[in-house]
């Protein structure tokens, strides 16, 4: 069976499989308490949310489509879906369930395994927040938290000046990318934000980022 992972901005349809997710995330984490994303009252609505925003922002998901041929959206980095890695995906063999193997919510158009947000720091005019980074547990070594990561950052670079970030140093994988991706980290937190439980902090010059 072969799935591919396809990157597109998220719809109201994928708002349960999105939110189931991101808790599922942070439960296994130890972060299902106040002071997280746990507790935002817009996890159940991400796409109302994003489209609603005042300043440029959006929400990208990461979709598995099994037995397809490919996974090309139709459109650019924020109309449309963008072509990931093609895998060869068996539910007994691999270890990466899908959703034939009844272990995942469904999207728009396949299974929901990620997803990723950007929108404005409140109280800054140059400065974006990257928001809700997650990959599926079982989707993770696939590349798919860079993609997203990618994506989230073309378009931070095309409104804002500097992209700042949120985490927590028990989420060792997801401060790697960070850093990875050239994200330098603070001594403390830029003031106005929501999640006091994170005990790391990040930012990034993005202007002109392609």
């Amino acid at each position: 069976m072969t799935a591919t992972y396809m990157i597109r901005p998220i719809t109201p349809a994928d708002d349960a499989a999105m939110a189931a997710l991101i808790r599922r995330s942070l439960e296994d984490a130890g972060l299902d308490r106040p002071g997280t994303a746990y507790c935002d009252p817009q996890l159940d609505r991400l796409a109302e949310y994003y489209a609603g925003l005042e300043r440029p922002g959006a929400y990208w998901v990461a979709v598995e489509r099994v037995g397809s041929r490919h996974g090309r959206g139709s459109g650019d980095d924020d109309g449309g879906g963008d072509d990931c890695d093609s895998v060869a995906d068996n539910c007994g063999v691999s270890g990466h369930d899908t959703n034939v193997c009844g272990t995942h919510d469904l999207g728009a158009d396949g299974v929901v395994v990620g997803g990723v947000g950007v929108a404005a720091w409140p109280g800054s005019e140059d400065t974006c927040e990257l928001q809700k980074l997650y990959v599926a547990t079982d989707r993770r070594g696939l590349g798919l938290g860079q993609r997203l990561l990618e994506r989230a950052l073309t378009f931070a670079g095309e409104h804002y000046r500097r992209c700042y970030l949120e985490t927590h140093s028990s989420l060792e994988a997801a401060c790697g990318l960070y850093r990875s991706a050239g994200f330098e980290f603070l001594d403390g937190p830029l003031p106005g934000g929501d999640h006091s439980a994170m005990d790391m902090w990040a930012v990034k010059e993005v202007n002109g980022n392609t």
